[in-house]
């Protein structure tokens, strides 16, 4: 079965938008548990053992799928509800709308705020060290992350791996650290951000690169 699927018997409509009748599910999006008598939306799947409702709380599907909670509206899911809400107290397509567009917008904002390794940061606190001589990076320090493969069976994982630049040349001995040092200057410069220029150039120059 289908994680949080409540499963049902008989023809069934796309959407259902009701008052949950237990409060045995979680959102889809959210996970939390959606409290018995609060307003869910249902859309429909098929499981090994039958059709049945995936459950999403109102905004929350908004914030992923706000097309289907249109879709929704359109049919008039509450009708075919066993415990139907009152069309009058579901907030309007309007106000998801707006829910929609700013978790649109965070999501944009966030994906433009993700770092592309090799970066170079400012050290927010004095309680990081360098990764390679294990010398304590100073809050304000520039330090330079790059990307440590992990083998684990089949699969590649990379870690962060964050150095002070005087150990740079020493990091890139490291065969898991699959860095070419020819192109690691232009890379820094693509992919820092928050750092000063000069501060960043004084970086790539104590590197040595």
């Amino acid at each position: 079965m289908v994680a949080d699927v409540e499963e049902e018997e008989g023809p069934l409509p796309p959407y259902v938008i009701e008052h949950a009748r237990s409060g045995r599910s979680k959102c889809k999006i959210c996970k939390r548990k959606i409290d018995k008598g609060a307003v869910r939306l249902g859309v429909l799947v098929e499981g090994p053992f039958g059709s049945g409702y995936m459950w999403h709380y109102l905004s929350c599907a908004a914030k992923k799928m706000y097309e289907r909670v249109e879709e929704a509206y359109a049919m008039n899911a509450w009708e075919a509800a066993q415990d139907p809400p009152d069309p009058a107290d579901l907030p309007t397509l309007e106000e998801l709308k707006v829910i929609a567009e700013k978790a649109a917008a965070d999501r944009e904002k966030k994906e433009r705020e993700r770092k592309t390794m090799p970066y170079a940061e400012i050290a927010p606190s004095n309680r990081s060290k360098c990764k390679q001589s294990g010398e304590p990076i100073p809050k304000g320090a520039v330090r330079i992350v790059l990307g440590k493969e992990a083998h684990f069976g089949n699969q590649v994982r990379t870690a962060p791996f964050a150095v002070l630049p005087v150990h740079l040349h020493d990091a890139l001995e490291d065969p898991e650290i699959p860095q070419d040092p020819a192109t690691l200057a232009e890379e820094l410069r693509e992919n820092s951000r928050g750092v000063d220029p000069d501060s960043l150039e004084e970086a790539i120059a104590e590197a040595g690169l």
